[in-house]
């Protein structure tokens, strides 16, 4: 159904800073879609061979503290061009096109495939995925029209719950202000 890439290869700290976008691990792990505002920058030569990341990718972390904390993913739908992916992170490219992007953004979240990967997370102090276990799982899909229902009712509700998010974040901030000017 697809095929998996790993992250950036060979950098050292002098690497990081500018140069070409990649996402972050924290990217991946905060976000069901990747956020487009949160790029850091990394050089590439321009006879480095790189994995980048597509339209559609899911991208999940290989290493945690906690084994539940293994294999958090989330999916691209930018159309950046040359965006690369952090280290401590492996993505899969679809070829497939019986895969919706918008549903394998809320699959992959979901407490029935967390439960499916939680057994690959192998470690005592620091927990990782393997990428090679990982491919071998079989997943049951719904067809494409099912997909594209069910992405679109969680989608309307995951941004109804960041818009509230955002509203309780306004209200504390005025709540905030108010009270510094009642007692001042």
């Amino acid at each position: 159904m697809g095929e998996a890439y790993s992250g950036l290869s060979g950098k050292s700290g002098d690497d990081f800073g500018d140069g070409e976008p990649f996402i972050t691990y924290m990217n991946v792990y905060q976000n069901t879609y990747i956020s487009e505002k949160d790029y850091e920058f990394v050089q590439i030569a321009p006879n480095e061979r790189q994995n980048c990341v597509q339209y559609g990718d899911a991208l999940f972390t290989l290493s945690s503290e906690t084994p539940e904390e293994v294999g958090i993913g989330a999916v691209y739908l930018g159309n950046t061009q040359k965006l690369y992916l952090n280290s401590f992170c492996f993505g899969i490219h679809f070829y497939d096109e019986r895969v919706l992007p918008q549903y394998l953004a809320h699959f992959i979240s979901s407490f029935s495939f967390r439960k499916a990967i939680y057994p690959l997370a192998q470690g005592s102090t620091r927990f990782n995925l393997q990428k090679n276990d990982f491919m071998k799982m079989k997943f049951v899909l719904p067809t494409l029209e099912e997909q594209e229902r069910i992405a679109k009712t969680l989608d309307a509700l995951h941004y109804c719950m960041a818009n509230e998010k955002s509203l309780l974040e306004q209200y504390i901030l005025l709540k905030r202000y108010l009270l510094s000017q009642m007692f001042i």
